[in-house]
């Protein structure tokens, strides 16, 4: 009986061992489960690197490239008149108006004259009565002259004394002294009416050049005109000129026909071409440069240019066409020298690169780089060779 009871006992503590091993089991197992849970939400819910976002550009080899000496300047006609008068009148008659073609020597302007016709009228008939005495005095020289070669004969002949032969001879030299006074009188007449028509000119107004009237001052038939008063304003607008300030380290840069790029406010995104014509051979002390004129051909662009108006002149130094342009941004530099990064299938390639002119925000890269790469021109100042990139 007591034998029963030990191994009933026995029994019930192999069972309770067994009890408690198979919940410590339970127990790590449902602990470690646990951790590879938790370890797996994490990985879950922590997102993958991101890859930088970049902006690119293709290059093109299309660009023109120039190193110039840029100013700003306004354009002039290179023959530009201001007609004025050389006497004070009152004005009858303007004869052209503004924006009107003019050739040389077409009548401009007339200023009342009435007093200088009349002085020439006047003048007109002393010549008449001049030329009447010549002719009187001409008629006296030649009968004396005849009576003097009668006498002359006579007196060889035996039938004239020598005193009359005197009188006769001396009759001849009056009469011929009377004629060259005569023609004096006339040829003195001559030149005045030269001179009072010549004054007579100055109330008549002709145009210097041919040109176009860019101003007839809004002049009315009767106005007080005087030699310090402009009538009109012409200009030839076949040819204009215009004049820039060059720095001192540019002079001897700078040379006769030499291109110059002229652009202008009024004619955005044109372009037209001219010619160095002039260099002063003066530095100016105060500003340090020397001024230079530049020609170009209007006539040639269809007139489209007028005088006054404003812009810049680049006078181009050098010149590259088919040329490549980058943003100066995209360019980075370090001890290698200059680099961009250019995006080839999503990935961040590093290029090193040769450079030439700035021009503006851009830069002229002369190797390094073909036409149709995809240069980096944003997001790539932190990247490395190789590394992924997602196009924005």
């Amino acid at each position: 009986m007591m034998k029963k009871t030990a191994n009933s006992k026995k029994n019930r503590a192999f069972f309770a061992a067994l009890i408690v091993i198979f919940v410590a089991v339970a127990g790590a197992i449902a602990f470690f489960s646990s951790g590879r849970e938790d370890e797996t939400a994490r990985a879950a819910s922590e997102p993958e690197e991101q890859a930088p976002f970049v902006r690119v550009m293709t290059a093109r080899d299309d660009s023109t490239v120039r190193e110039s000496v840029v100013q700003n300047m306004s354009i002039e006609a290179v023959n530009r008149v201001k007609v004025t008068p050389r006497v004070t009148g009152r004005l009858e008659k303007l004869h052209v108006k503004q924006g009107q073609r003019v050739k040389s020597g077409q009548l401009i302007a007339t200023l009342e004259h009435a007093q200088q016709d009349a002085l020439i009228a006047s003048t007109h008939a002393q010549i008449a009565s001049a030329k009447a005495d010549t002719q009187r005095a001409k008629a006296e020289m030649m009968n004396a002259k005849t009576n003097l070669d009668r006498y002359e004969r006579l007196v060889k002949e035996g039938f004239s004394t020598q005193q009359q032969f005197d009188a006769s001879e001396t009759a001849y030299v009056s009469s011929r002294a009377g004629y060259d006074a005569a023609m004096a009188r006339e040829r003195q007449a001559a030149s005045e009416l030269g001179r009072v028509e010549s004054s007579r000119e100055d109330y008549i107004m002709y145009s210097p050049i041919d040109g176009t009237v860019l101003s007839d001052y809004s002049l009315t038939q009767g106005e007080m005109i005087s030699p310090s008063s402009p009538i009109v304003d012409i200009a030839d607008l076949r040819r204009l000129k215009a004049s820039l300030r060059v720095p001192e380290n540019k002079i001897f840069v700078v040379k006769p026909g030499m291109d110059v790029s002229l652009r202008f406010d009024a004619l955005q995104g044109e372009e037209f071409r001219g010619k160095v014509t002039r260099i002063d051979q003066y530095v100016d002390p105060s500003t340090r440069t020397s001024a230079v004129e530049i020609e170009l051909d209007n006539e040639a662009i269809g007139n489209r240019l007028r005088p006054g108006m404003f812009g810049q002149a680049s006078i181009i130094e050098r010149e590259f066409t088919g040329s490549v342009l980058i943003p100066e941004s995209a360019l980075g530099s370090d001890s290698d020298g200059d680099f961009v990064f250019v995006e080839e299938g999503g990935t961040a390639r590093r290029r090193g690169v040769k450079t030439g002119i700035r021009q503006g925000d851009s830069i002229h890269v002369t190797s390094g780089i073909a036409s149709g790469d995809r240069v980096i021109v944003f997001g790539g100042s932190s990247l490395s060779d190789g590394e992924k990139v997602e196009v924005q």
